[in-house]
């Protein structure tokens, strides 16, 4: 088998769930946290500490009720509308899409999250193993930018939390390629591109051991890689 090899997972094809005003499609689950996820071979199994992610909406006006977290790094991307926060990390804060939100749940914190506005907020949402239990919960908000890749979590340089993965997030410009040439997982956010010469759209999602992303039209993406031998991709 070619290193060059992918694995696509279509959101279309996973069953659709949810929880309160959150509309989702589960498409990562690692077997070291849920048992049950090693009998699915529709789901990605994650990577390294990168253990789950789901995609899908915020009903307009509606969200999630406060609820706990500890020990367990969350990457919220707001891909559109605006996304409030309230809890035990501060009330007030609201991630305008394209937006991030990493949260550093740590020792332990609480929060809801809600839909501003009358129609669906989309977003993606990214659980990692923290590189240690019991660090202090704090988070982050980052603006995406057209035209480039932020990194939000790990990474080379002190912007960001310390961690054993890597994440960027954003939206590639036409003509440009991304690369990768470690073990990834990648989600497609918007338009389509070729990866590894195979085409790929808005919603899927891509694991494999080395990536070239390419597209003859703007697309968004996130990106997940460890962090030790991570370099800037595009």
């Amino acid at each position: 088998m070619s290193n060059k090899t992918l694995r696509i997972i279509h959101r279309e094809d996973l069953p659709v769930g949810g929880f309160a005003g959150i509309v989702e499609t589960h498409m990562a689950k690692s077997p070291l946290v849920w048992n049950e996820a090693a009998q699915r071979q529709d789901i990605s199994h994650g990577l390294g500490d990168f253990i789950y992610l789901a995609s899908g909406h915020f009903k307009p006006n509606d969200g999630a009720p406060i609820h706990p977290h500890n020990d367990v790094d969350i990457v919220s991307v707001i891909l559109n509308g605006a996304v409030g926060h309230k809890g035990t990390l501060g009330d007030g804060t609201v991630i305008e899409g394209p937006g991030v939100q990493v949260q550093r749940a740590g020792t332990g914190m609480q929060h809801a999250e809600f839909n501003m506005n009358d129609t669906d907020s989309e977003i993606i949402q990214i659980w990692f193993l923290p590189p240690a239990i019991g660090l202090k919960p704090e988070y982050q908000n980052f603006t995406l930018k057209d035209g480039e890749l932020t990194t939000v979590l790990g990474g080379q340089d002190d912007q960001t939390f310390h961690s054993n993965m890597t994440v960027q997030v954003g939206f590639i410009s036409k003509g440009y390629t991304v690369s990768a040439d470690q073990p990834f997982v990648a989600m497609i956010t918007r338009g389509s591109a070729l990866a590894n010469d195979t085409p790929v759209k808005a919603g899927d999602l891509i694991e494999g051991e080395v990536l070239e992303l390419y597209s003859d039209e703007d697309f968004g993406l996130v990106l997940i890689q460890g962090s030790k031998q991570f370099q800037q991709s595009i």
